[in-house]
């Protein structure tokens, strides 16, 4: 058992994920409230929980429904953050950083 909540209390709630081979990705969605912290597993060990914050970089970043991968990238759907939204949130696999933003109600 992979205890995400010994790592970070608000790791819970999530809405799908998505693997590139070596990692596990989980997706955030709502653990109580709205939130934007995308999980990260080692898949060998089943251990090493490291955590990138999506509200961070934009507040709005929270209440994703599902994910995917290019290969290079990670990409959460947006869903609810409290009201409908349209911000695609984009994060770097290797370095699991590196946010970028795609606001689809803009487009």
């Amino acid at each position: 058992v992979l205890d995400l909540g010994s790592t970070d209390g608000d790791l819970k709630g999530f809405e799908g994920g998505f693997s590139d081979g070596t990692y596990g990705y989980l997706v955030p969605s709502n653990n109580g409230q709205r939130f934007g912290k995308v999980a990260r597993f080692d898949l060998a060990s089943f251990s090493s929980v490291s955590v990138l914050d999506l509200t961070s970089t934009d507040g709005d970043l929270k209440g994703f429904h599902g994910g995917f991968s290019d290969g290079t990238y990670g990409y959460v759907v947006p869903d609810n953050n409290g009201q409908q939204f349209g911000k695609v949130a984009r994060f770097d696999l290797a370095s699991f950083s590196s946010v970028s933003v795609l606001d689809l109600g803009s487009t």
